[in-house]
């Protein structure tokens, strides 16, 4: 009943993923399960007959299900509950995917009594048995499992299952928009927050399935804002194992979010795009496994792509590929997708006759011809007909399907459509009729044309304004860069005045006290001594100081020369060729690609230039928690395992921020110096408050400090300078077993 809009989430067997290569054929694979059922049942040998079956089912999907039936009444004689659930829901979600749903509809049976009233097993059986019947169209039995659903997953708080049941029933109301949405609503309201994204992406999925089933335009913005959800790990690594998970899976995500943007592109005559995701489709889904149980479908849907593109040639090898997988006379193909692209392929090249004999196969066959694919084999079966001088059939075919045009009238069933009917009226002599249907026609297509030049505009408006946004921060840094010159030159006139007055203050005070009292000259001459030279090194940290954020501000400016504004010229070379190709260049969506990952990586390179400016994260979320973002970020590059223990720091008012981003430079300083120069495979950073201190250990297994680095390295001699200003100490040492240590104690 509603298979459409969960075309990915089961059509396929669970035994068609598996990353075992034997096949059925092997009498090494025979025997391996003959050994199995012979042996006692233990976690390691029930998970291993799991993996067998689905090896198996790769090749042989019958052979499979015949040892699924040998093994669950052996495992049944265990009294293991959860193993016997594991295989009937996968048997059940298996059989009901291909459309077997009396044999699901036992096999779901056997799980709810298998999994006892009021469990995680019922529960998850229950929505098994709602897909099921919701597929099946059995309304009576659907309505009283979705009572019974609702009732065992509010009762248990079971806001996965309760999503999955309110997704699955607002799938029914399909006729009262308003209930449809309601329920859509409600699935996604209670999964926004569970964990695993399966009920929340499900939800969200066939609201855009359903709900926009006759706005495509805006079924687009909901399928494209759904690709980053599709991303989640939760469903980009579903369970591959039988055994994994037990509950409603939504297998292919991303593929599926593909598949629906390409067939929308192709309904608004958006060729180009429909490639683009077609592409992207067929390289997630149908290249992994070329030889794959659903290679021979998908390859007919991607051939029906390049026929609208006028890529006959590929089209034609699509198509081929496609008929030798199915492995059958052609005629005997059991799906009328293939018949539909073949059909439209021998009409692109005058082949009538033929094209007229595929077409009729779709008509016996009981469908309308659109399979996986949306858009209908009726129109081109008339168009077809009225080229082979057929009218009164055309004319018959045209009238039949005329009522089906509502509410996808301004959609590429509407453009064809009308395009044909025009020609059909045209031979007919009709040129009254003829007229008014070019007119409805054309109206069409403008429309159609309109809105695809609206979202081109979009795309370019939206690049635009993420050039203006980085030529902003371009900006808003040189003239940072500016303030900060200017402030360092009023500071180093300032100390050198202030060193010259206090200079003279205490020459003064000596002369005046030489002549006034010699039995104390000497006494008072060594304290003066001692504040110059305590002056004098606090004005060579300030100068320390200074020359470290100058080598940062270094770094920053060469940065943005040197990275930022090569890849911007590249990217808008790149987009400058495009245009001046146009749209039909072959080498345009290599261009565009390439753009687009140099403006990933301009994102990049500011963000982390940001960061280092200014490290947001202690305003937001505190001093504790920039530290572990740090290490996070270490320990995503793979170089090195990166541990931190923070102790205290509860109160984020205790200290200033810019205390704080002191304490966080120097932790920065010393990570990047192990990444850069300790070759080191584990590091420990411990910061630790104390009453009146802040103590900082770092320590790293690495190749150790050399003695001359110890006291003569810049990025150590700045981070001294750093402790220093603080009124802090600090010690670096090389450790008897390698790696070196770093100890540092600063005032509070």
């Amino acid at each position: 009943m509603f298979r459409t809009g969960l075309l990915f989430l089961g059509i396929f067997l669970f035994f068609a993923k598996t990353a075992f290569s034997q096949t059925d054929g092997d009498p090494e694979n025979r025997a391996e399960w003959e050994r199995l059922k012979k042996q006692s049942i233990t976690e390691t040998t029930f998970r291993a007959a799991c993996d067998l079956m689905q090896a198996t089912g790769r090749t042989n999907i019958n052979r499979s299900y015949d040892m699924l039936a040998e093994y669950v009444p052996l495992v049944r004689k265990t009294g293991n509950r959860a193993w016997v659930h594991i295989l009937l829901m996968g048997w059940a979600r298996a059989r009901s995917s291909m459309i077997f749903s009396k044999e699901a509809e036992s096999l779901y049976r056997q799980a709810r009594e298998n999994a006892g009233n009021h469990t995680r097993f019922y529960r998850e059986a229950i929505v098994g048995t709602v897909l099921m019947y919701g597929e099946w169209g059995k309304m009576d039995s659907l309505t009283k499992y979705l009572e019974i659903g609702e009732k065992e997953s509010l009762k248990a708080h079971d806001n996965e299952s309760l999503s999955f049941i309110y997704t699955f029933g607002g799938m029914t109301q399909l006729s009262d928009t308003a209930r449809l949405r309601k329920s859509f609503q409600r699935a996604m309201e209670v999964a926004k927050d569970v964990p695993n994204k399966n009920a929340l992406f499900t939800a969200k999925y066939n609201f855009a399935v359903h709900y926009y089933r006759n706005n495509p335009q805006k079924q687009v913005a909901e399928f494209e804002a759904l690709l980053e959800l599709a991303k989640d790990s939760s469903l980009n690594k579903y369970p591959r194992k039988l055994y994994e998970r037990t509950a409603f899976t939504f297998r292919n995500a991303g593929p599926s979010v593909y598949y629906q943007l390409m067939q929308i592109n192709l309904l608004l005559t958006d060729y180009e795009n429909a490639w683009k995701f077609a592409e992207l489709f067929y390289n997630a889904t149908v290249k992994p496994n070329p030889m794959g149980i659903q290679a021979a479908y998908f390859n007919s849907e991607i051939a029906i792509v390049k026929i609208y593109q006028n890529d006959l040639p590929a089209a034609r090898t699509y198509l081929t590929m496609s008929r030798n997988l199915f492995k059958v006379p052609e005629m005997e193909i059991p799906y009328y997708g293939y018949f539909l692209a073949a059909g439209f392929l021998a009409e692109k090249t005058g082949n009538y006759k033929k094209a007229l004999t595929y077409y009729e196969v779709i008509r016996k066959m009981g469908g309308t011809g659109v399979g996986l694919n949306l858009l209908p084999s009726d129109i081109y079966y008339a168009h077809t007909l009225i080229l082979t001088n057929q009218l009164a059939k055309a004319g018959q075919v045209f009238d039949e399907f005329r009522p089906k045009l509502k509410n996808v009238e301004y959609t590429a069933t509407g453009f064809y459509f009308y395009k044909y009917y025009a020609d059909y009226l045209k031979t007919k002599g009709d040129y009254l009729g003829y007229g008014i249907a070019q007119e409805r026609f054309s109206t069409i297509r403008d429309s159609l044309t309109n809105l695809n030049k609206y979202r081109a505009i979009q795309e370019i408006l939206a690049k635009v304004r993420i050039r203006d946004k980085e030529q902003q921060i371009a900006r808003l840094n040189e003239e940072s860069l500016a303030r900060d010159r200017d402030i360092r030159r009023e500071r180093i006139f300032y100390s050198v005045a202030f060193g010259l007055a206090a200079l003279t203050i205490v020459f003064l005070i000596l002369y005046l006290r030489n002549r006034q009292i010699r039995s104390r000259q000497k006494e008072e001459l060594q304290q003066r001594m001692l504040e110059q030279i305590e002056k004098q090194r606090h004005i060579e940290l300030m100068e320390g100081i200074m020359q470290a954020e100058e080598n940062e501000r270094h770094k920053i400016a060469d940065q943005l020369h040197d990275e930022v504004n090569t890849m911007l010229a590249l990217a808008s070379l790149n987009i400058s060729s495009t245009l001046e190709n146009g749209i039909r260049d072959n080498r345009t969506e290599q261009k565009l690609h390439k753009t687009q990952e140099v403006l990933t990586s301009v994102s990049s390179t500011i963000r982390g230039i940001s960061h280092r400016l200014t490290p947001l994260t202690i305003e937001r979320s505190g001093f504790r928690k920039a530290i572990e973002e740090l290490a996070e970020t270490v320990n995503l590059t793979g170089k090195i395992e990166l541990e931190t223990i923070v102790f205290g720091f509860e109160d984020n008012t205790k200290y200033a921020v810019s205390y704080l981003n002191d304490l966080y430079r120097i932790v920065q300083e010393l990570v990047h110096n192990i990444l850069k120069h300790a070759q080191a495979t584990d590091a420990l950073v411990e910061v630790i408050e104390h009453e009146q201190t802040i103590s900082i250990v770092v320590e790293d297994n690495g190749v150790g400090i050399p003695d001359d680095s110890i006291n003569n390295g810049k990025g150590l001699s700045g981070m001294k300078a750093k402790v220093a200003y603080l009124n802090g100490q600090i010690e670096i040492k090389r450790k008897s077993d390698n790696g070196t240590l770093v100890v540092i104690e600063i005032p509070t």
